[in-house]
């Protein structure tokens, strides 16, 4: 029997905001710092989907004129990573990350062209959430530069190829390729608010 299209929704969504930060740290156990930095934003939806999103709306907006996006992103990631160094134990990232990601969605469902001065600000502000929500996780046994250089390294394959694949799709000489990227941006949205409502407990501890 087919699980029905929402329920396979919730079924993700629980998975994804249901993996403990605990859990995320012993995956990367025995991993060099580089790697430690790069595979960490992956652990979980409230890092990745906002990253992939960027690249998505950048790459709806037309790849060319977002091009500095994969340069402001990494620059953001590592400005907040070394921000969590400085000032550790600031509360909402979490909270910030998943409400950024239903922005970036939606953005992405209304699918309307977007000036610089909208999309900037938000890339920025995401890779600044982001990055300071991953900086935290630097332990006195990780070397910091090569974390955070790992990091930035994520963050640009993440936004690259989210901008690449809408960019190709965007070309396909198909009418319903521009419904299905609204789709994807609605679906962004739903993942966001399940995450949100589901993890209450990593809402409260952020």
């Amino acid at each position: 029997m087919r699980c029905r299209p929402s329920r396979q929704l919730a079924i993700a969504a629980v998975l994804l905001g249901s993996s403990s930060s605990c859990f995320a740290h012993a995956a990367l156990q025995g991993a060099g710092d580089f790697y430690a930095g790069a595979l960490h934003p992956l652990t979980s939806p409230e890092h990745m989907l906002p990253l992939l999103l960027t690249g998505l709306l950048a790459g709806q907006n037309g790849h060319k004129r977002m091009s500095f996006t994969l340069l402001l992103l990494p620059l953001a990631l590592a400005a907040g990573a070394v921000m969590a160094l400085l000032l550790p134990g600031l509360p909402g990232a979490f909270l910030v990350a998943m409400v950024l990601s239903v922005l970036l969605g939606a953005l992405l469902a209304w699918a309307r062209p977007l000036p610089i001065a909208v999309t900037a600000p938000l890339v920025l502000l995401c890779g600044v959430v982001v990055g300071y929500a991953n900086g935290s996780a630097i332990s006195a046994d990780i070397h910091p530069a090569i974390f955070i250089a790992g990091l930035m390294a994520a963050g640009l394959l993440l936004q690259a190829y989210g901008m690449a694949l809408i960019s190709w799709l965007l070309t396909l000489p198909w009418g319903w390729v521009g419904i299905a990227v609204r789709v994807l941006g609605s679906w962004s949205i739903a993942i966001g608010l399940l995450v949100l409502t589901l993890s209450h407990r990593a809402l409260l501890l952020s």
